[in-house]
């Protein structure tokens, strides 16, 4: 995403597993965790006093592999990191994603990934892509809802859409808690966009009390049982071929680095409540051993014409998330062997990085050409760095 403005303190957090000496093949870093209001929020992971968004995505990071987190409603979302880059493999797919869902109880999400273009170890706002599933064609695309939080916790929260829709998350007798994110509690209202599903919740009773959530054909996360026959569900792996640029075209991707997940059904099913997709571990699929250890296949490697191919569309100057236009050629990455900044200025500047605070940590003068800044010696974090008034997010493992 460009960042032309002061750096704005971060509302989610990077929680990195410690790295052993090999990749693992499942999620290790909760990015972002920003559900919407639901019966299953601030208890799937539990909400404690004096909770922030970043010990949040803390929690929802544990709770991946401890039970599942639920997303909320229309629009709430995870995002999650790998310590490698998921390789697109062609003719498989590549990624498992493990949810909660069991018979007639499918509450799909819509997934996107994203490959680190700009080698920032964040995912930009314009490096995500959509995968399409089997319902996009069905699906309402540029879709918004927004949320407004209630006066009283005890109250139903109500929802509007750009469709002309409303309605509210209704509370229920089997869920008490307050259904709005608690460590949320200064937003008056939450606004999520993305694709929303068709319904998939039929009231087969007549009378509300009988809901059968049916899951669609493929490409969605809670979907389908995460286990078949003994082994992995081929139904809840995902291809990255399936992705899509915001046109719907075909976009060949060489690997993922990111994962979003956000519910993608806005339906209220009676007693049973809202649909929100829940989500557990996110996993490389190429592995030579499935189940609750699995070991990734490490001889799978990314194929370096379509990677050449994917930075030649997407990778240019324009299309590099964190830099504002108008300087060029200008690239600014981390490379993590070194624990150096890199960059190639086309003219002499002025270059500084600030820490999440915004307290300046380093200002000097740079040359036209190959330049570097060292963040060996700085700790683990996101920094901003600042060539010329133009700033990129680089995270520092």
């Amino acid at each position: 995403m460009a960042m032309n403005k002061n750096f704005l303190a971060l509302a989610s957090a990077i929680i990195w597993a410690a790295a052993g000496n090999a990749a693992s093949p499942v999620h290790d870093g909760v990015i972002e965790y920003a559900p919407a209001p639901g019966q299953f929020v601030n208890i799937m992971p539990e909400w404690e006093e004096g909770d922030d968004a970043n010990a949040m995505a803390n929690k929802a990071h544990a709770a991946t592999s401890e039970g599942g987190i639920s997303l909320g409603a229309y629009g709430g979302y995870v995002v999650v990191g790998f310590d490698h880059t998921v390789v697109n493999v062609a003719g498989e797919r590549d990624l498992y994603i493990e949810g909660n869902m069991h018979s007639g109880g499918s509450e799909p999400g819509v997934v996107m990934v994203a490959y680190d273009i700009n080698g920032n170890g964040l995912p930009d706002e314009n490096e995500w892509f959509e995968i399409r599933g089997s319902e996009y064609d069905n699906s309402i695309l540029d879709y918004e809802c927004t949320y407004y939080r209630p006066e009283n916790d005890d109250d139903d929260i109500r929802w509007t859409d750009n469709q002309g829709g409303e309605g509210y998350v209704r509370r229920n007798a089997a869920h008490q808690q307050p259904y709005w994110p608690q460590w949320l509690t200064d937003s008056k209202t939450l606004v999520f966009r993305g694709t929303r599903l068709p319904d998939n919740g039929i009231d087969q009773s007549g009378n509300g009390t009988y809901f059968v959530l049916s899951p669609f054909d493929y490409g969605y996360a809670d979907n389908v049982p995460n286990i078949d026959g003994g082994s992995w569900n081929e139904g809840a792996k995902i291809d990255i071929d399936w992705a899509v640029d915001a046109k719907g075209n075909e976009v060949k991707m060489p690997g993922v680095d990111f994962v979003k997940i956000y519910t993608g059904v806005n339906q209220y099913n009676g007693w049973i409540g809202e649909n929100s997709t829940e989500v557990c571990r996110v996993a490389d699929a190429h592995v030579t051993r499935e189940g609750s250890s699995p070991v990734l296949d490490e001889t799978v490697a990314i194929d370096q014409s379509v990677l050449d191919a994917f930075l030649a569309k997407y990778g240019g100057s324009a299309a590099v998330p964190g830099i504002d236009g108008g300087n060029g050629n200008l690239r600014v990455y981390l490379d993590r062997a070194t624990g150096c900044v890199n960059f190639d200025a086309p003219a002499a500047g002025v270059a500084q990085v600030f820490n999440q605070s915004g307290i300046m940590l380093y200002s000097g003068t740079f040359s036209p050409g190959k330049n570097t800044i060292e963040l060996c010696s700085y700790p683990a974090g996101i920094y901003l760095v600042r060539i010329d008034e133009k700033t990129t997010k680089i995270l520092k493992l």
